[in-house]
């Protein structure tokens, strides 16, 4: 047994120092490119409203970790799809590297679904505006499925759930800001259900006019995310548990980078607040890096 995490902390690491190679050497080769549209990305845990123009495509390759107790990290692709300039499809795939007993409860991204969910989704803009040249007023919603890739989470049997979202904000070449909340809601599964996920997301992001370039000059942008989650009591034989759900918030920084067809973000969320059903150990931190890339 101590051979078998002593050789799965390895590969761990190994994947990790991978995943940040490719990332350097994507940014590297980055200028060999001609510039393409950027859009659908935006903060890293918070909704927001771009959407990619029709016919665009993206991927991203995620390493994200959270701790409660102890650590956990995954991996996560997500591809994106420009169904029309104002709709836009969405895959998640996690693939998780090191595991927790009790994964906290919340959706680690509003684009990507909870802890150890493959999710399917789509973003759908309805309103915008363009008050002025460079600016708009936009809202999006957001609709998901999703189904777990793990048999039980905490202990309880965990179901396919459902996820829908709305999003309304401001975006212009030097400042933006979304607010918008969600709700995500899980079938049962074996006389067990997980509780229920309400949140509310809010972000402010600025582009420093020394970052207000084209290609193939870099583009910056620095954001202060803000992610509160109410979650309901798990259910176990049809019982609740009452030593369950909560409510926490979390704050912290992000940055998004753009350099042709290269996207690089990645952001860290620490708790401001925590009331917590019984002795449940608050969550220390979500850390996400993401490295994107534009076809």
């Amino acid at each position: 047994m101590y051979l078998l995490n002593s050789m799965s902390m390895r590969l761990n690491k190994i994947l990790l120092r991978i995943f940040f190679i490719v990332t350097v050497a994507g940014l590297s080769l980055a200028s060999v490119y001609i510039s393409h549209a950027q859009g659908g990305h935006g903060p890293v845990f918070t909704l927001a409203t771009p959407t990619l123009g029709q016919g665009e495509l993206s991927f991203d390759a995620m390493a994200m970790s959270t701790r409660q107790g102890s650590s956990a990290w995954m991996l996560r692709q997500n591809w994106h799809y420009g169904l029309t300039e104002d709709i836009q499809l969405n895959v998640s795939v996690p693939t998780p590297l090191q595991k927790i007993d009790t994964p906290p409860q919340g959706r680690l991204g509003t684009m990507m679904g909870s802890y150890g969910d493959l999710e399917v989704s789509g973003l759908f803009r309805f309103y915008k505006t363009y008050p002025d040249v460079g600016q708009r007023f936009e809202s999006s919603l957001l609709l998901s499925g999703s189904v777990p890739t793990e048999d039980k989470r905490a202990g309880i049997h965990v179901g396919p759930s459902l996820h829908g979202g709305v999003v309304t904000g401001y975006a212009s070449r030097t400042f933006y800001a979304w607010a918008g909340g969600g709700y995500q809601y899980y079938s049962e599964q074996h006389n067990d259900r997980l509780g229920d996920i309400a949140y509310i997301t809010g972000v402010i992001g600025y582009r420093p006019p020394m970052f207000q370039h084209d290609y193939p000059k870099p583009d910056w942008r620095i954001f202060v995310e803000s992610v509160t989650e109410w979650v309901g009591d798990n259910e176990r034989d049809g019982l609740e548990l009452r030593n369950t759900g909560g409510t926490k918030s979390l704050l912290g920084p992000s940055v998004l980078g753009l350099y042709g067809k290269w996207g690089l973000s990645g952001g860290i969320l620490f708790p401001v607040y925590s009331n917590f059903s019984g002795t449940q150990e608050s969550e220390s931190y979500r850390l996400n890096f993401v490295l994107s890339y534009w076809f």
